[in-house]
């Protein structure tokens, strides 16, 4: 949702494939800023704040070797404890691939156009 923070005044939601916030094994230096940042106790907290009323569709693969699960899992906690709008897709037995399965749903492309910019 990296892009969704800096931006969520342009948009009216955000959708995430695969999404993490924690530096990935294999991977050190892919890490959201607010992961490396020391002052932030909880990134996923503090991204679900900066969020904040964004609508947002996580998906995610329960067998991604990759990105782990628990990332969009953590992720979707923290908006639901923020009281964001979000929904949350995961795909048994799916890895990394998850996109070929999100980009098939039928909601994708009318989901985000029903949101309103305006949260």
């Amino acid at each position: 949702m990296g892009s969704g923070i800096e931006y969520r005044a342009r948009f009216a939601a955000c959708v995430v494939i695969c999404g993490g916030i924690n530096r990935l094994p294999g991977f050190p230096g892919i890490a959201v800023t607010l992961a490396k940042e020391p002052r932030v106790a909880d990134p996923y907290a503090e991204t679900a704040r900066l969020v904040g009323k964004t609508p947002g569709w996580i998906f995610h693969g329960d067998a991604d070797p990759t990105v782990p699960v628990e990332e969009s899992r953590n992720m979707k906690a923290a908006l639901e404890a923020a009281r964001a709008n979000v929904r949350y897709t995961e795909y048994p037995g799916v890895g990394h691939e998850s996109r070929d399965k999100a980009y098939r749903e039928p909601d994708l492309v009318p989901w985000p156009l029903q949101q309103s910019s305006k949260h």
